[in-house]
């Protein structure tokens, strides 16, 4: 299977951390290969769509600890491998060579909900987006090559095509569709394409390039955020919202995401722009808050890190306040890094020099458990969110 490095794409409003939280390894996380998929004409019947694993059973089950085995098989096109449990690459110190201003490649691994592992490509030698995403249940992974999203059933062999000039923007809570946008300098056009039957539906929605679409509930309402940054001097607002669309009837309702008074002391969500995601069953919306006054004084100089300090969430539907989940500071030696919402639960990466933890948060109890461990230094991506 070959892979390939894309030029760089205009990215989305959102990150993997709050901005550049915990900058080690950034350059190397920031950048991701492509796969080789096997082009095909044929998408997927209506039959082969019923949900592969429900969501809040894809990360259940999974081996004490994942390592790379010895030998990486690249992901079969001619069979069927099952739902995927997340993607991972392996970080290693030195990685970048400021003499040739390349990376060191990497491979990056799916693991199978069975605990399988296959090669679906390699990080870039140079800086760039990361082209690549898992739907909410794990079934349908997306890539770029050629300048072209191509997205393949997992537990099928079929893959469908993105209408050329669509990047990939989120993902629809039941993994029926996906949603799409036109970028340009003073627009933002949304469209959902269906995984049953591979049809496009442009959205009349009127967003400019700062109106994010972070998620979409059940293929009907689609969850819209304003990421124009705060004027300079103005502080830290203490209120964000979300709109919710009916894209059948146009109807539209307004979700607060964060309420007066939830904010810390020194704690705010858009010291430059409001980092924001959705998804998960039930539908919930987290706002990443971080700690500007205790931004790390020893990176390179143009580098702003914002500490994480917590997460924020509001249930989509009945407009109820999720929790807070209070995310550990590389101070303690631990620090968790947010990484996306599976099923219930949101989950973390908990990173130590000698290991990392994917980790699962019980929104309102607060509970932790570790699903599994990786080697330190490990990115993952995990289902419903693009790297």
């Amino acid at each position: 299977m070959e892979s390939t490095v894309e030029e760089p794409t205009p990215r989305r409003g959102r990150g993997r951390g709050w901005l550049a939280v915990l900058m080690a390894g950034v350059l190397a996380g920031g950048a991701a290969g492509v796969l080789a998929l096997r082009p095909s004409t044929d998408g997927p019947s209506a039959e082969a769509t019923a949900p592969a694993v429900a969501p809040r059973d894809l990360l259940a089950g999974l081996p004490a600890r994942v390592v790379p085995p010895p030998t990486l098989a690249d992901l079969p096109t001619d069979r069927a491998v099952g739902p995927a449990a997340f993607l991972y690459h392996v970080e290693q110190p030195g990685g970048f060579d400021e003499a040739t201003g390349t990376l060191r490649q990497r491979d990056i691994h799916l693991v199978t909900r069975a605990g399988q592992q296959f090669r679906v490509g390699r990080t870039p030698a140079t800086v760039g987006p990361v082209n690549q995403s898992l739907s909410p249940d794990g079934r349908w992974l997306a890539a770029r090559r050629g300048g072209q999203w191509w997205i393949r059933d997992l537990t099928d062999t079929t893959e469908r095509a993105v209408p050329t000039g669509y990047e990939l923007w989120c993902w629809s809570t039941d993994s029926g569709a996906v949603v799409l946008a036109e970028l340009s300098q003073s627009s933002r056009a949304f469209a959902v394409l269906s995984m049953r039957d591979g049809s496009l539906r442009r959205l009349d929605v009127a967003a400019t390039p700062l109106t994010d679409a972070v998620t979409l509930v059940d293929g009907r309402h689609l969850v819209l955020v304003d990421l124009t940054p705060a004027a300079p001097g103005a502080g830290a607002r203490p209120e964000l919202a979300v709109t919710v669309r009916d894209i059948d009837t146009a109807a539209t309702r307004t979700v607060p995401v964060l309420r007066p008074g939830q904010l810390g002391p020194g704690e705010s969500f858009n010291a430059i722009v409001p980092l924001v995601d959705g998804g998960g069953t039930p539908a919930r919306v987290w706002v990443q808050v971080g700690r500007p006054d205790l931004q790390p004084t020893d990176l390179p100089e143009g580098m702003p890190a914002i500490p994480a300090s917590a997460l924020l969430g509001v249930d989509v539907r009945s407009g109820e306040p999720a929790g807070r989940i209070d995310l550990s500071p590389v101070a303690t030696g631990s620090a968790e890094v947010y990484e996306g919402i599976v099923g219930a639960d949101v989950v973390l990466t908990r990173r130590t020099r000698e290991r990392t933890e994917l980790v699962a948060v019980e929104p309102g109890a607060g509970s932790r458990r570790v699903l599994t461990t990786l080697p330190a230094l490990t990115r993952v991506l995990v289902p419903g969110r693009q790297w």
